[in-house]
């Protein structure tokens, strides 16, 4: 199967139809969306597509893109842009094979494809499929696992790598808020211009597509790591971590397993080794977000894919980045909200929440991304970040005050993560209501600001209290001591006004109610 010219994705059109089309055909005005069996090949087919028009086909600048965004190429267009490429992106070859080892030795494993699910760890964690015993992938549900396992690839004991990003990585991408967008621009919206990237001269195409050389292994005998500086920046959108062949030789007939194709070519095992390629260093992936050190002394950490399940908490970090605890924004998000701002976006993020080599949960959730003015953005965050602190502070206030309620001795017992939960779930779209307004601020006036702390100040104290009536009397009632949650309440009830982080909004809240008095 050719990757580039053959039409092996799926996609959406505005009638709700299903178009199959082909990567050359990407910028077709009748594609919606990309359609898929599971939702992490939903979310590994969009970085396949913006990793190739950013290996292929990137604007010079911004005014280059802002022109491409608006006209799609057409399909002779990219076929141009893609033809260089095009030998590295066959499915099966003698040769070099997409995403694939291309000498492994004679020592191997004979694995189902199942396997290259991440979700199939054990049948608890089988999320998005229950394949039948009898079981194959289609061609195209191949690349897309093969696709997915590489660019996520978890910790799967020795010698198993994990993706250049780490096991189960976050990605964010910016999607358009506009109804009518096409898919070529919900795409394009994710690649960088040139200007906006530091890139070292390309030696070989293997350095940026490992698989068209010999694995840089990483086993027992001669193996070494693979730092950025070793390699071109750009296999950041095509790293190899695992050692893996197509075995053709158990090729059937049948129904796929996963996408239910009927009488089609199925696929049934594949061929793996350990010691793959071991990414190591200052890799900086383009649609991840980072924690950085803030003294410099150690490797930037990925953010995790349980982020995308946390919900407005790490907001300012995932959009404008931060340079505290929270996540530093994806190179990708802070380019466009720092020189691009146009069109109005969301943010779409998604990850495995992994342990070690099993998937705890699959997270997919979308943010808001507010246009703000650049000379308010500094104060914008700042003032955000104020808000986000309360809000950190007035979970961990009822989560002890609930514990309080609950126990003779709270520091005793463990932690009740779901009452936390419970804070930032109910307060979220007050959160947003919140954002919206504090972006249409000036700043100019402390009126306006006031106002906007007052109503979150109040209509938090009151979420949290009510929380509070819930959760100390939901336990059985013959172990409920009304004295203990009467004093936990009232205990409640002041912290929520002198918190560390929540007096310098009821201060400045406090002191509009006495000028207009």
């Amino acid at each position: 199967m050719d990757l580039i010219r053959d039409n092996w994705l799926s996609g959406v059109g505005f009638l709700g139809n299903s178009i199959d089309f082909s990567p050359v055909q990407l910028g077709f005005d009748s594609l919606q969306d990309i359609r898929s069996s599971r939702p992490d090949f939903h979310g590994a087919t969009y970085q396949f597509l913006i990793g190739l028009l950013q290996t292929a086909y990137a604007p010079q600048d911004i005014e280059e893109w802002r022109e491409r965004y608006e006209t799609a190429p057409t399909e002779e267009e990219l076929t141009a842009a893609f033809e260089p490429l095009r030998d590295a992106f066959f499915l099966e070859n003698d040769g070099a094979a997409f995403m694939q080892d291309l000498n492994l030795p004679e020592q191997v494993n004979h694995l189902s494809v199942l396997d290259l699910l991440i979700d199939a760890g054990s049948s608890s964690n089988l999320y998005f499929n229950k394949p039948d015993p009898d079981h194959g992938m289609c061609e195209s549900c191949f690349a897309q696992a093969l696709l997915t396992l590489q660019l996520n690839a978890p910790s799967g004991g020795r010698g198993i790598r994990t993706s250049l990003r780490g096991g189960g990585p976050l990605t964010t991408l910016l999607v358009p808020v506009q109804a009518d967008a096409t898919l070529w621009q919900r795409v394009w919206l994710n690649v960088l211009p040139l200007d906006a990237l530091t890139f070292s001269a390309v030696k070989t195409l293997s350095d940026i597509l490992p698989w068209m050389a010999t694995t840089r292994t990483s086993d027992d005998q001669g193996g070494r790591e693979t730092p950025p500086d070793s390699v071109h920046p750009l296999q950041a959108y095509w790293s190899m971590p695992r050692r893996i062949r197509l075995d053709a030789s158990t090729s059937i007939v049948g129904d796929c397993s996963v996408c239910g194709a009927t009488h089609i070519r199925l696929i049934r095992q594949y061929l793996t080794r350990h010691g793959g390629t071991n990414y190591t260093g200052t890799w900086l992936h383009p649609l991840t977000p980072y924690s950085l050190d803030a003294k410099g002394e150690k490797p930037p950490l990925s953010i995790k894919g349980r982020h995308a399940g946390r919900g407005y908490r790490d907001w300012l970090g995932l959009v404008l980045g931060n340079d505290e605890h929270q996540p530093d924004a994806a190179h990708v998000v802070s380019h466009f909200i720092s020189k691009v701002q146009r069109p109005d976006v969301r943010l779409w993020c998604f990850g495995y929440d992994m342990s070690n080599m099993k998937a705890l949960c699959w997270y997919d959730s979308t943010l808001p991304v507010h246009r703000v003015s650049p000379h308010n953005q500094r104060l914008f965050t700042k003032n955000i970040k104020l808000i986000l602190d309360s809000a950190n502070d007035m979970a961990s206030m009822l989560h002890k005050q609930v514990k309080a309620a609950w126990f003779r001795r709270p520091g005793d017992a463990g932690s009740e993560p779901v009452v936390n939960q419970s804070f930032w779930q109910s307060s979220e779209k007050l959160f947003y209501d919140v954002l919206r307004n504090m972006s249409e601020l000036d700043f100019e006036s402390d009126d306006e600001l006031a106002q906007v702390f007052r109503r979150w100040l109040h209509e938090t104290r009151g979420l949290a209290l009510g929380l509070f009536d819930h959760w100390a009397l939901s336990g059985p009632i013959e172990h409920t001591d009304l004295q203990r949650v009467v004093k936990a309440r009232a205990d409640l009830a002041k912290e929520l006004s002198s918190g560390k982080a929540i007096k310098p909004l009821w201060k400045i809240a406090s002191e509009l109610k006495k000028e207009k008095a």
